[in-house]
């Protein structure tokens, strides 16, 4: 047999309710500041309301069970509508207002972060990349000059001793693989 509940304990859930659905409407605008900064899609809509109707009704579920035991009666499905539509026609607009504001913050404050640990890093590279300028140009400009200096004297060998210079090439080249056979592979490359 149900128990009655006082007419004064009745209208503390219906008080109740009405501020668990000023709740739902808040989270319904923290849900669509958050839809609309991050720019989802249609699937990540699609998903993203899934979630958020899950958790929501999770957030209701576990509040009406702490505010009334989880008794749903028509005062309470009446105090969620009405908590809901209260919420979304007077505080709606300034609660929005206020969450976009927090969001700029939050993200020119990571902005912030990210700008001063690139310049941190750069700070860090700096004596690196000067040590880099140092070392690796000069030795790489050496190095060049080296090649074109190696290059040029081949040219002139061979221009001044090409053809003694090949059969001498080629006469070491038979006599080491007659005592060495090992080096014939070489040879015919």
């Amino acid at each position: 047999m149900q128990q009655l509940v006082p007419l004064q304990d009745q209208f503390y859930y219906f008080i109740l309710t009405i501020l668990i659905g000023m709740v739902a409407g808040f989270c319904y605008d923290l849900y669509k500041v958050t839809r609309g900064t991050l720019r989802l899609r249609k699937i990540g809509t699609a998903l993203g309301d899934i979630f958020f109707w899950l958790i929501l009704t999770g957030v209701v579920f576990i509040l009406l069970l702490l505010g009334n035991w989880g008794e749903v009666r028509l005062y309470v499905l009446l105090g969620l509508l009405l908590g809901a539509v209260l919420y979304l026609n007077v505080f709606s607009h300034l609660t929005t207002t206020m969450i976009h504001k927090i969001f700029k913050t939050l993200r020119q404050i990571w902005i912030g972060i990210l700008k001063t640990l690139s310049f941190l890093w750069k700070m860090i590279c700096l004596p690196f990349k000067g040590l880099y300028l140092l070392v690796a140009l000069p030795l790489g400009f050496i190095v060049h000059l080296m090649g074109k200096t190696v290059t040029v004297s081949k040219r002139i060998m061979a221009k001044l001793f090409g053809g003694p210079m090949k059969k001498l090439k080629g006469g070491f080249w038979k006599r080491l693989v007659s005592i060495f056979p090992v080096f014939e592979y070489k040879n015919k490359k």
